[in-house]
């Protein structure tokens, strides 16, 4: 099946759009995890835990589906 010019063009920005999403998640989800290691304080630790599994789940998951 051949694709018309403008969905091939929609499907190439809405891979690129959800590829760049999925690269910034990962990279605010690094964040939390290095805030996360290198805290003294359990209540920080623990809310970066919590930061962390809503991120992978609402975020990383669905826009690496996408992608």
């Amino acid at each position: 099946m051949i694709m018309p010019p403008w969905l091939r063009t929609l499907a190439l920005v809405v891979h690129v759009t959800a590829s760049v999403g999925w690269t910034g998640s990962v990279a605010v989800f690094l964040a939390l995890a290095l805030v996360g290691l290198q805290s003294q304080d359990a209540i920080l630790v623990s809310s970066m835990y919590l930061a962390m599994d809503v991120t992978a789940a609402y975020v990383i998951v669905p826009l690496s589906i996408a992608s």
